[in-house]
C-alpha cells in the first residue's frame, strides 16, 4: 500500500462510513412533473478556485487534456496493444476517502477494472478528486472532518470539468462513465448540471453509465451525521437521505425527478430531464450492488438493494460471498461495499456491459 492510499485508508476508518450532503427536503411541485426543478440545490465549488483542482504534490504524472486544469490519472495501454478508437473512452470516478488506486490492482493481485480495460485497447482516465486537499477542519470526526470526506459540492465540479474537457477534446468519440460508491451520485449530478447549462451537446456523445454502490436513494451513515456535522463530513450525508427511511432529499430530488422519471436520462433514447434531447440516442444504464441479506438487513456498509436501483437501468446484483478479496482498503476493512467494484463477479459484469 502507497503511502497516500494508506492515508486516504486511514482517515476513511476513522470516518467510520461513508459520506453525501444536504439537509433540506423538497416538496414537489407536481405529480406530474411539469414543474419539478432540476436546478442546483446545493452550493458548487468553482472551479477555477477549487482546493482539489490541482495537480500538484501526485505521486503519478498527471494526464494531460486539452483545456483540462485538474487531477486525473491516464492508464497506459500494455504493450503491444493499439487503442480501439471505435470504443469509448472510459472515465472512472472514485468514491469518497479514496483515490485512482481503488481501480487498480492492488499490491500482486489480480487485475483491476483500469488494468482490464486498457488490456483491450480502450482509452481510460480516473479523476483524482484530491480528497488531501480537503479544507474543513480536521481536529476531530464529530464536529469536524478529519476523515476528509468530500461532499458533492467539491466532487462534481471536478467531474463535470473532466466530462466536458474529454467531450471538447475528442469530438468525434463517444464516452462511458463508471462510478462506485459517493462517485455514482457525483456522476449523475455532473451529468444533471451539464444538461441545465446547455453549452455542451452530452446526450448524444454518451455510451454507458455504470454505477457500483451509489446511495441513489439513501446511506446507512444519514442519521449518525447529517444534522451533527457541519463540515463536507456531515452534509454530504444529508444530501443522501437515509437509506433505511428513505425520504427524498432536494439534491436527489432533482436526480431522481417524479416517480423515478428522471433517474436514467436518454435511456429511452427520447428524453432527459423532461425534454427531448437524446436525438434517437439511447444511453446504457447498469446498477451493481450486493444482495440484501434475506431478513431485510444488508451486507454492504454502506447502501442496499433499493437505494442503489434505478428505474430503467439494468439492475445487477451480487451474492454475498461476492467480495473484494484483493486487501483494497485498509486489509479489506469494506470488502463487502468494495466488492460491487473489485470482487470477480462485478469485474465479470463490466467486461460484459463496457465495449
Amino acid at each position: 500500500m502507497s503511502p497516500r492510499t494508506f492515508l486516504l485508508a486511514t482517515a476513511a476508518i476513522a470516518a467510520g462510513g461513508l459520506s453525501a450532503c444536504f439537509s433540506g427536503m423538497a416538496q414537489p411541485a407536481g405529480d406530474d412533473g411539469d414543474d419539478w426543478s432540476i436546478d442546483d440545490a446545493i452550493e458548487y465549488r468553482a472551479i477555477g478556485s477549487h482546493p482539489g483542482c490541482t495537480t500538484a504534490g501526485l505521486d503519478y504524472t498527471p494526464a494531460t487534456i486539452a483545456g483540462y486544469r485538474c487531477a486525473a490519472k491516464r492508464y497506459a495501454l500494455p504493450a503491444g496493444t493499439s487503442e480501439d478508437t471505435s470504443a469509448p473512452i472510459v472515465l472512472l470516478i472514485h468514491g469518497n476517502s479514496d483515490a485512482p488506486e481503488a481501480w487498480e490492482r492492488f499490491e500482486d493481485g489480480a487485475p483491476m477494472i483500469a488494468e482490464r480495460l486498457v488490456a483491450r485497447g480502450l482509452r481510460v482516465f480516473a479523476i483524482d478528486l484530491r480528497i488531501d486537499r480537503v479544507d474543513d477542519p480536521q481536529g476531530n470526526n464529530d464536529t469536524e472532518n478529519a476523515a476528509r470526506n468530500v461532499d458533492h459540492g467539491w466532487a462534481v465540479p471536478l467531474t463535470q470539468h473532466l466530462i466536458e474537457r474529454v467531450l471538447a477534446a475528442e469530438p468525434d468519440r463517444q464516452v462511458s462513465l463508471v462510478g462506485f460508491s459517493l462517485g455514482v451520485t457525483t456522476i449523475r449530478d455532473a451529468l444533471r448540471r451539464i444538461h441545465a447549462e446547455g453549452e455542451v451537446t452530452l446526450w448524444p456523445r454518451l455510451d454507458d453509465v455504470v454505477l457500483l454502490a451509489g446511495a441513489n436513494h439513501g446511506v446507512s451513515s444519514f442519521a449518525r451525521l447529517c444534522g451533527k456535522n457541519p463540515t463536507m463530513r456531515g452534509r454530504v450525508a444529508c444530501e443522501m437521505g437515509s437509506r433505511d427511511n428513505f425520504s427524498p432529499t432536494d439534491f436527489l430530488l432533482a436526480l431522481n425527478g417524479p416517480d423515478h422519471a428522471y433517474e436514467t436520462p436518454c435511456a429511452d433514447g427520447e428524453t432527459a430531464f423532461g425534454e427531448p434531447v437524446c436525438d434517437g440516442h439511447r444511453v446504457t444504464y447498469t446498477t451493481v450492488v450486493m444482495r440484501d441479506i434475506a431478513n431485510g438487513s444488508y451486507q454492504d456498509e454502506f447502501v442496499s438493494e433499493a437505494s442503489t436501483a434505478l428505474e430503467g437501468a439494468d439492475n445487477r446484483l451480487l451474492e454475498l460471498t461476492d467480495v473484494d478479496e484483493s486487501g483494497y482498503f485498509f486489509g479489506g476493512l469494506l470488502k463487502n461495499h468494495y466488492g460491487a467494484s473489485r470482487s470477480t463477479a462485478a469485474l465479470e459484469i463490466l467486461d460484459e456491459v463496457l465495449p
